[in-house]
Protein backbone atom coordinates (compact mmCIF):
# COMPACT_ATOMS: atom_id res chain seq x y z
CA UNK A 1 0.00 0.00 0.00
CA UNK A 2 1.52 3.27 -1.19
CA UNK A 3 1.40 6.03 2.04
CA UNK A 4 -1.30 8.85 1.94
CA UNK A 5 -0.25 12.17 0.79
CA UNK A 6 -2.87 13.47 4.40
CA UNK A 7 -3.05 12.21 7.57
CA UNK A 8 -6.80 12.26 8.83
CA UNK A 9 -6.13 11.84 12.49
CA UNK A 10 -4.29 15.05 12.47
CA UNK A 11 -5.91 16.77 9.40
CA UNK A 12 -2.28 17.36 8.04
CA UNK A 13 -0.79 16.93 4.68
CA UNK A 14 2.41 14.96 4.11
CA UNK A 15 4.67 17.39 2.09
CA UNK A 16 7.51 14.17 1.45
CA UNK A 17 4.95 12.67 -0.59
CA UNK A 18 3.86 15.42 -2.44
CA UNK A 19 7.42 16.53 -2.67
CA UNK A 20 8.24 18.99 -0.18
CA UNK A 21 7.26 22.20 1.17
CA UNK A 22 4.08 23.89 -0.36
CA UNK A 23 4.63 27.37 -1.29
CA UNK A 24 2.27 29.50 -2.89
CA UNK A 25 3.92 29.98 -5.82
CA UNK A 26 4.37 26.17 -6.43
CA UNK A 27 0.59 25.39 -6.01
CA UNK A 28 -2.44 26.24 -8.95
CA UNK A 29 -5.54 27.95 -7.70
CA UNK A 30 -7.87 25.35 -6.16
CA UNK A 31 -11.14 25.01 -7.89
CA UNK A 32 -13.95 27.15 -6.61
CA UNK A 33 -17.51 25.91 -6.21
CA UNK A 34 -20.80 27.68 -5.36
CA UNK A 35 -21.96 25.64 -2.33
CA UNK A 36 -21.87 21.63 -1.31
CA UNK A 37 -24.62 20.90 -3.77
CA UNK A 38 -22.11 21.31 -6.64
CA UNK A 39 -20.64 18.82 -8.22
CA UNK A 40 -16.65 17.16 -8.20
CA UNK A 41 -14.48 15.06 -9.39
CA UNK A 42 -10.48 15.74 -9.05
CA UNK A 43 -7.58 13.65 -7.20
CA UNK A 44 -6.56 12.54 -4.09
CA UNK A 45 -4.74 15.72 -1.91
CA UNK A 46 -6.54 18.17 -4.19
CA UNK A 47 -7.90 21.32 -2.61
CA UNK A 48 -10.94 23.08 -3.03
CA UNK A 49 -13.40 25.76 -2.41
CA UNK A 50 -16.77 26.32 -1.54
CA UNK A 51 -17.48 29.80 -2.34
CA UNK A 52 -20.65 30.09 -0.26
CA UNK A 53 -20.15 28.71 2.73
CA UNK A 54 -15.76 30.02 2.81
CA UNK A 55 -15.02 26.51 2.94
CA UNK A 56 -11.64 24.59 2.21
CA UNK A 57 -11.72 21.03 1.13
CA UNK A 58 -9.53 18.22 0.54
CA UNK A 59 -10.33 15.25 -1.63
CA UNK A 60 -9.23 12.05 0.16
CA UNK A 61 -8.71 9.88 -2.48
CA UNK A 62 -8.98 9.83 -6.21
CA UNK A 63 -13.35 10.48 -7.67
CA UNK A 64 -13.46 9.71 -11.57
CA UNK A 65 -15.24 11.54 -13.22
CA UNK A 66 -17.67 8.60 -13.89
CA UNK A 67 -18.14 9.02 -9.92
CA UNK A 68 -18.68 12.46 -9.58
CA UNK A 69 -21.42 13.87 -6.96
CA UNK A 70 -22.33 16.76 -4.67
CA UNK A 71 -19.66 17.92 -2.54
CA UNK A 72 -21.99 17.37 0.53
CA UNK A 73 -22.35 13.29 -0.88
CA UNK A 74 -18.66 12.64 -1.03
CA UNK A 75 -18.08 14.24 2.38
CA UNK A 76 -21.10 11.90 3.56
CA UNK A 77 -19.35 9.03 1.88
CA UNK A 78 -15.86 9.87 3.32
CA UNK A 79 -13.94 11.02 0.27
CA UNK A 80 -13.50 14.39 1.19
CA UNK A 81 -12.67 16.26 4.00
CA UNK A 82 -13.31 20.24 5.20
CA UNK A 83 -10.40 21.63 6.09
CA UNK A 84 -11.04 24.69 7.12
CA UNK A 85 -13.14 28.10 6.65
CA UNK A 86 -13.49 31.66 6.50
CA UNK A 87 -16.27 34.18 6.62
CA UNK A 88 -19.13 32.92 4.37
CA UNK A 89 -22.61 32.77 4.18
CA UNK A 90 -25.53 30.30 3.19
CA UNK A 91 -24.38 27.19 4.77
Amino acid sequence: MRPKSYDISRGEINGEIIGGKIRRGGVSLPPILEDKASIFWGYEGELFVLKNSGVLCIALEDISQTDKDSVENLRNLGKIMYLSSFIGEGE
